[in-house]
C-alpha cells in the first residue's frame, strides 16, 4: 500500500495545479472582458459640453454612429478562456485515464509477482540480484551468490533464458546477464 501513496499524491498534486491554473485563466478572461467593456463604454460616452451644443436629431445620429463604430470583442480576449477550457478538458481526461492506468499497473505488478513465485528459490535469488543491480550484472557475480556455483548458476540462467526472463550479452570474455526490460520496469518499483 506504500507504493500507492506517491502515485496518488502526484496525481492529486497535478490535478490541484491544473485546477488552480484553469481558474487563473478564467479570472483573467473575466477581468479582460470587463476591462474591455469599461473601455468601450468610456470611448462611446458623449461629452457633456458636446451634448448641450447638439440638436436632438444630431444627438440621435451621433449615438447610432458610435454604436455602429463599436467593434465586437477582439478574438485575443478569448485566448485565456480557451486555455481555461483546454485545461479543464485535459484535467477531466487525465483524471479518468490515470485512474484506469493506475489500476492496470497495479494489477500488472501483482500478476508479475504471482508469476515469479512459481520460480524456484535460486531463480528468485538471481532475479532479486538483477533488480538490485539495475537490471544487469556480469555472470561471474551471480555464481558468487550464496548456495550457487558456476554449474548451478549456468543451469539457472539457461532456464531463465528459455522462459524469456533474461538475456545473455557477450562483453569481451564475460557474459552480462540482462533482465527483460518490461519485467525490470515492473519489478523495480
Amino acid at each position: 500500500m506504500a507504493q500507492l501513496k506517491p502515485s496518488t499524491n502526484n496525481r492529486n498534486m497535478l490535478l490541484g495545479i491544473g485546477i488552480i491554473m484553469s481558474f487563473i485563466f478564467l479570472a483573467l478572461t473575466v477581468s479582460m472582458y470587463y476591462n474591455y467593456q469599461h473601455d468601450t463604454k468610456q470611448s462611446t460616452r458623449l461629452n457633456v459640453d458636446l451634448i448641450d451644443s447638439m440638436s436632438l436629431d444630431e444627438l440621435k445620429e451621433s449615438i447610432v454612429e458610435r454604436q455602429n463604430d463599436t467593434i465586437a470583442i477582439p478574438s485575443f480576449y478569448f485566448l485565456p478562456f480557451f486555455a481555461f477550457l483546454g485545461i479543464i478538458v485535459g484535467l477531466i481526461v487525465y483524471y479518468i485515464m490515470s485512474e484506469k492506468i493506475f489500476i492496470q499497473e497495479k494489477s500488472l505488478d501483482v500478476n508479475t509477482r504471482i508469476i515469479l513465485k512459481f520460480l524456484n528459490k535460486y531463480e528468485q535469488k538471481v532475479i532479486d540480484t538483477l533488480i538490485s543491480s539495475g537490471g544487469s550484472i556480469p555472470q561471474y557475480e551471480l555464481s558468487r551468490l550464496p548456495d550457487l556455483n558456476k554449474v548451478k548458476t549456468h543451469r539457472i540462467l539457461e532456464n531463465l533464458k528459455l522462459k524469456g526472463i533474461i538475456e545473455k550479452e557477450r562483453y569481451g570474455k564475460i557474459n552480462k546477464i540482462v533482465l527483460n526490460k518490461e519485467l525490470y520496469a515492473v519489478l523495480k518499483r
